[in-house]
């Protein structure tokens, strides 16, 4: 990641880092550890809110949309669309939801502290 943002800004190089770290914070990281660490943590611990913030109804959906290549970005590049199932289940109506820069840097940014946090902590 490092490399790539002091990288000349190359389309395919952001696009190809946008999708391993979406896919990494929020598919491999929730799958792997958020779901799990969260049943173990104290209940009012700050690191349990964020496992459950990480694992629920918004960026849940948004991980769904990533998973499953339901997403792109919006026409002017400053956030991305994407569709969930409403209510899940794999006959309901997919719902557009979308998540701008800043919004989206913070959840990436929450879900990298929280699982270093957690592996340091081991």
């Amino acid at each position: 990641m490092d490399w790539a943002s002091a990288a000349p800004r190359d389309p395919a190089i952001v696009r190809a880092q946008v999708i391993t770290q979406n896919y990494v914070c929020f598919v491999y990281l929730r799958d792997s550890c958020f779901i799990e660490l969260g049943k173990r943590l104290p209940t009012e611990s700050t690191a349990k809110k964020c496992c459950g913030f990480l694992t629920a109804d918004t960026v849940r959906a948004f991980r769904n949309a990533i998973a499953h290549a339901n997403w792109h970005y919006k026409p002017d590049f400053s956030g991305i669309e994407y569709w969930a199932r409403a209510g899940g289940g794999r006959n309901a109506s997919m719902d557009r939801h979308e998540v701008n820069q800043q919004d989206l840097a913070f959840w990436q940014a929450l879900a990298r502290c929280t699982a270093y946090a957690a592996f340091l902590g081991m």
